[in-house]
């Protein structure tokens, strides 16, 4: 007995369709992928091969998260950058223009430092200098630290503007770490939250899409 339908490869995903025998030489569309081709015919006892005439429909795209995955991290690299770019400036501009004053600066914060358990017990006279020693040691420290520290807030606002427009990946890579790691003080907490946020999304699939779209 004649079989009604015909089992046809589809020549695109190769889903086996079961198509009607009248419709053997006419154009059929695959209900796995959605691609069209022309239904082989029989010839000589043999069916013929099956003709593509339209590839498959194009899959879907995945929706993207929205924008705020990387917005909301920029934004806090932008903020902790201008600020530590503003503090940083003023710092190294002081620390280098007027180092008695950063001596000044420094002999100020080394009672605190005793007093949090640094430096080592002594005679009034011993103790007071250790704590010149230290305090000259603590100025020419942030003589350079400073502006260290102005440079990486530069770099870490410029990041935080490349990952808010999407351009410049490695940049925004960059100056998520630097946020992360540079905690010097409580303030620079958010900093870090925000430049661990940043390198979580941008090494995720739909933050690196971001950047090539």
């Amino acid at each position: 007995m004649t079989p009604e339908t015909e089992v046809i490869a589809c020549p695109a995903c190769k889903h086996l369709v079961r198509v009607p025998l009248d419709w053997l030489g006419t154009q059929v569309q695959c209900p796995e992928c959605k691609a069209l081709f022309r239904a082989p015919v029989r010839a000589d006892g043999k069916l013929t091969e099956p003709e593509l005439v339209a590839g498959p429909a194009p899959a879907a795209a995945r929706p993207a998260r929205p924008d705020a995955m990387l917005l909301l991290p920029a934004f806090g690299l932008l903020l902790c950058g201008i600020a530590g770019t503003i503090v940083n400036g003023v710092l190294a501009y002081q620390f280098v223009t007027d180092p008695a004053g950063a001596t000044g600066w420094a002999r100020n914060q080394v009672p605190a430092l005793r007093q949090a358990g640094f430096g080592t017990p002594g005679t009034p006279e011993e103790q007071a200098a250790e704590d010149e020693r230290n305090a000259a040691q603590l100025a020419g420290t942030y003589r350079w630290l400073t502006p260290v520290s102005f440079v990486v807030s530069v770099v870490v606002f410029a990041g935080g503007a490349a990952m808010a427009r999407r351009r410049n990946y490695r940049l925004a890579q960059v100056a998520c770490a630097l946020a992360a790691v540079n905690v010097a003080h409580a303030c620079c907490v958010p900093g870090a939250l925000a430049g661990l946020w940043g390198l979580l999304m941008l090494n995720s699939d739909e933050g690196r899409e971001h950047f090539q779209k």
